[in-house]
């Protein structure tokens, strides 16, 4: 399959304040049905697929190669799915991402041009109460997104029988593929992290978009993981054509 790559490597760099990660269990045919290319299939653990709510809040945002003159911050999230990407053959563990989306104005209006990702704007909110997190994220219209409560937990998972195995599966998804500006192309981007802490949560979700866009494809909440410490590099590789 003939994939087209940046002729900019644009790459955005940044340091982990925190994430979390809302992990749904999902039935692999349902999850078939969302996913835009034949050559993207659902990975499955313990007889599920996975499609995650993940909400970030990163700063020491810098933009190559345009010269880190500024100190950026940011809270971003999308929906991620785990899958295998079989453009090349082999089956390869990748990420299948619906839309990002952010509450910076800079980088939702470079998206398109750094990212080939449309990136619509969001605000998000996290709020820490006690041991308490309190997450709301509405679009710019006021619709809401997301909105979810969790504290630290034990981990408990139908998917995953440790946090090692769910911290071995985040590593694995470095390469992510979603629909891009242009009509009838993925847009790639690898996501390269390092030294990041997680703990386990335990959580509730009180709104979920997907629950609606997606209402034919039950999603059952699976666990919380909260992530912390770190540095994300996000590459931009170039585009892939649907078929």
């Amino acid at each position: 399959m003939k994939f087209k790559r940046s002729l900019i490597p644009w790459t955005i760099d940044a340091k982990l304040v925190e994430r979390y990660i809302f992990n749904f269990r999902i039935r692999p045919d349902e999850l078939k049905k969302h996913l835009p290319v034949p050559w993207l299939q659902p990975q499955v653990f313990n007889g599920w697929g996975i499609i995650s709510f993940c909400i970030l809040d990163i700063d020491k945002i810098t933009i190559a190669p345009i010269p880190p003159i500024f100190n950026y911050q940011t809270t971003s999230c999308a929906y991620r799915a785990g899958v295998f990407d079989h453009s090349n053959g082999a089956a390869v563990p990748s990420v299948y991402i619906t839309d990002r989306n952010s509450n910076l104005t800079l980088i939702a209006k470079l998206g398109p041009w750094l990212l080939a990702d449309a990136l619509p704007m969001v605000t998000p909110s996290i709020k820490h109460l006690g041991d308490q997190v309190n997450i709301q994220v509405n679009y710019a219209d006021g619709q809401k997104l997301f909105c979810a409560s969790a504290r630290l937990g034990e981990f408990k998972s139908s998917l995953f029988s440790s946090l090692d195995d769910f911290k071995s599966f985040i590593l694995a998804g470095v390469s992510s593929y979603t629909p891009s500006v242009y009509l009838g192309k993925m847009t790639r981007v690898d996501l390269h992290k390092s030294d990041t802490v997680y703990a386990a949560m335990v959580g509730e979700v009180d709104y979920s978009w997907l629950d609606g866009s997606w209402n034919e494809s039950p999603l059952e909440l699976d666990s919380v993981i909260r992530a912390t410490g770190g540095t994300y590099k996000w590459v931009y590789k170039g585009l892939m054509p649907f078929k």
